[in-house]
Formats: C-alpha cells, sequence, structure tokens
C-alpha cells in the first residue's frame, strides 16, 4: 500500500512540472537624418487652350493648378513668371504670324485667396510699339519726347499708351514718362488725347534693361507692375515676378507668402485662363513656360 501512494505522488509531480522557456532581448536605437530638400511639385504640368476668340469679354474656362511641397523645408513665399520677355524677343506686331507671339502672353492668374472676387491678373503682358505709324486721331496729340506708343489689350478693350524717353535718350532711365488713358479706345479721337492720361510713377533701371512704372488714379494698368524696355520698344505688365531683370516695384505681389510657412506636404491651388486682345492671328502662337518659384 504504501508503495502504490507513493507512485501516485510522483505521477502527479511529473504532470504540473512547467516547461522552461529560453529568450532573450536588446535594443536597437534608430537615428534617421534627414537630408535639405526644396522641391515643389506643380500639377497638371500642362495647359491647354484651343479655339480661343480673341477681342471678347468671354474667356475659356480655366484651369486648376495644385502645388505642393515635396520637400523636406518650409517656404514662405511663391511667386510666378512666364518666359515672355525672353521668348518673345522680337516685335510680333504686322507679321501676321501667330507663331511670333508667345502664348504665356495672354495668361492670366488667380490664386485661391482670389477665388471668391474672380480677381484675374496677367502673369506678363508683352505690348509692343504699332509698327504701321501712328494712329489718325494721335497725331497732333503726341508728346514732345514720344518714342513708341500701343495698346494694352484687355479682352474685348483696348486703351492707348504713350512712352517717352528719359533724358539719357532711353526708357529705363529717369526721365521716361508712360502714360496710358483712362478709357478704352472707342473710335473717337479723344481716345488718343492723353494730356488727360495717367502717367505711371518710374523706378528707373538703375543698371537693369528695364525701369518700371506704377499707376493710381483710375488706369487700366493700377495695381500692376509696367516695365519699360530701354530701346523704348515694348512695355511689359506683369503682377508676381520678382525673378526676372526688373527694378523693385511696390506693385508686385507672391501668390503665396505666408509666415507660418509653406510646410512640407502642404498643398496650394491656382486657376489660370486666357485673355486673348483684338488683332492676334488665327492658329498656333508659340508655347510659353510658366513657373513657380518657392522661397
Amino acid at each position: 500500500m504504501k508503495t502504490k501512494i507513493l507512485s501516485i505522488i510522483a505521477l502527479l509531480s511529473v504532470l504540473v512540472l512547467p516547461a522552461i522557456a529560453l529568450a532573450a532581448t536588446d535594443d536597437v536605437e534608430i537615428y534617421v537624418n534627414v537630408s535639405i530638400s526644396a522641391v515643389i511639385e506643380v500639377s497638371p504640368a500642362t495647359a491647354t487652350f484651343n479655339l480661343v476668340t480673341p477681342g471678347v469679354d468671354s474667356f475659356p474656362d480655366s484651369q486648376a493648378f495644385t502645388i505642393t511641397n515635396v520637400g523636406s523645408v518650409n517656404f514662405t513665399q511663391m511667386y510666378v513668371s512666364v518666359d515672355v520677355p525672353t521668348e518673345e524677343a522680337t516685335n510680333p506686331l504686322g507679321t501676321g504670324n501667330p507663331v511670333k507671339y508667345e502664348a504665356g502672353g495672354f495668361v492670366v492668374l488667380m490664386n485661391e485667396t482670389m477665388f471668391s472676387s474672380n480677381n484675374w491678373k496677367f502673369v506678363g503682358r508683352q505690348e509692343w510699339n504699332l509698327t504701321d505709324g501712328k494712329p489718325e486721331d494721335y497725331k497732333g496729340h503726341e508728346s514732345t519726347w514720344a518714342k513708341a506708343w500701343g495698346y494694352f489689350g484687355n479682352n474685348s478693350r483696348q486703351y492707348f499708351w504713350e512712352l517717352s524717353n528719359g533724358t539719357d535718350g532711353y526708357c529705363n532711365s529717369t526721365g521716361t514718362v508712360l502714360k496710358i488713358k483712362k478709357w478704352a479706345v472707342n473710335g473717337t479721337p479723344a481716345a488718343y488725347d492723353l494730356t488727360d492720361g495717367v502717367t505711371g510713377s518710374l523706378t528707373a533701371g538703375g543698371g537693369k534693361s528695364w525701369g518700371v512704372n506704377t499707376f493710381t488714379g483710375g488706369s487700366p494698368l493700377d495695381g500692376y507692375c509696367v516695365a519699360t524696355y530701354r530701346d523704348c520698344d515694348k512695355i511689359y505688365i506683369y503682377q508676381w515676378d520678382h525673378g526676372s531683370d526688373f527694378p523693385t516695384c511696390g506693385d508686385n505681389w507672391y501668390i503665396y507668402e505666408d509666415p507660418i510657412k509653406f510646410k512640407p506636404n502642404d498643398q496650394f491651388h491656382f486657376n489660370i485662363t486666357v485673355w486673348v486682345p483684338k488683332g492676334i492671328p488665327a492658329g498656333d502662337t508659340s508655347s510659353s513656360t510658366l513657373t513657380v518659384t518657392a522661397s
């Protein structure tokens, strides 16, 4: 009997004995240093406007664009420019050739802060000296030092302007005078009489190829920067271009400016369409590049 009891106790002891699991751990600290990468991405990458009717107040549906910060740094400012001043280097007026005109000169832009007001602005509109002489109604109204004259085309409206050279004979220097009429050309001589036109406030080029004017007083150029080229053959109307060969202009804006900063993965939006003025020949114009710069 004693032997039987001891056997039972021994069997129970084997059944309840736990298995011994062997395990060991150690830790690895992970360190990652992200390099500086200043990169933005604009999508889509192209914009096409077909069969645009010139000289009308209706214009093509706008195209929407998104700027994304795909880099690793913050930005506080962004501006846009088109390559019209460099690519449209010769006067296209009178050629009858659409290829002589840069598409970027027709682009108007509205950033997302302006959507509610529907406030479109030219990115860079280049206007040239008329090549076929003076309009009949302008004769007798010229300023003494007038060197160039032409039209600022804004959809269906055209406004007559006159450029007089500065004291050294150029149009980017002290004494340069740019005038524009307040109201559009309407077939009457008064539309060409600039004695009551609005005169720009000039910042001389100071070694740059362009001088720049700002306007107030109800002119169609109010709020724009208007650059005048040294050779007096063209003017350039822009709103957001901080990178070209222009003097400082108080009316030059940024499409984005915020001290809170445009952080990685942030997005910002803008729309563009085109305003084609009267007198542009039918066909394909030369393609242009619109550049977004962030800093």
